[in-house]
């Protein structure tokens, strides 16, 4: 009897060994599957150090900006929309430090992707918005930089002109002050 109870206890811990070794396989098996995946990906949106595309367009006030303008500053390209929920939860934290920020080193450009201007107006009112906003209603702007539905999106512009870097999400005051040191200059 012992024997037996020997033998079906060895019999589940190897069951269990090969079970394991079978899901760390499975798991090293998709980790390699997802670098595979990611680095074969095309990249999204312009590569770093690229030349940023220069516009001119108007700002809500009727004020006609050109990217190249800014050169000398770090640029914030700030793409959004009315119906991201992170784009409105962030809409106050982007005034709050922008009133801290703006400067001779930097500046917001926020861009409104493919809505009504009505809408970019309503939101600069409610949110007594102060910095520059762009109502990108054909979405030519929005093409132009590769954006697409993922908002918001940000983009880095270093004072040359050149691409620093895309980010997609909210972006908090300490990420764009370390942007603004690394690259003022």
């Amino acid at each position: 009897m012992k024997i037996l109870i020997f033998c079906l206890n060895t019999y589940k811990n190897c069951k269990l060994a090969l079970y394991r070794n079978y899901a760390s396989l499975l798991l090293c098996m998709s980790l390699l599957l997802v670098f595979v995946l990611g680095a074969c990906a095309e990249e999204k949106g312009l590569p770093r150090g690229s030349e940023a595309p220069d516009f001119e367009v108007q700002t809500l006030e009727g004020k006609t900006v050109k990217l190249s303008d800014y050169k000398g500053k770090v640029v914030m390209l700030y793409f959004w929309a009315d119906w991201c929920p992170a784009c409105k939860k962030e809409f106050p934290d982007t005034q709050a430090y922008y009133e801290k920020l703006k400067s001779d080193d930097f500046e917001i450009l926020v861009i409104n992707v493919k809505q009504e201007k009505k809408i970019s107006q309503e939101f600069q009112e409610k949110f007594e918005a102060t910095f520059p906003m762009i109502a990108d209603t054909d979405g030519s702007l929005s093409s132009l930089y590769k954006v697409d539905e993922l908002l918001p999106t940000n983009y880095f512009i270093d004072t040359e002109g050149k691409v620093i870097r895309q980010i997609l999400g909210w972006i908090d005051e300490q990420q764009v002050r370390v942007m603004i040191n690394q690259y003022r200059k």
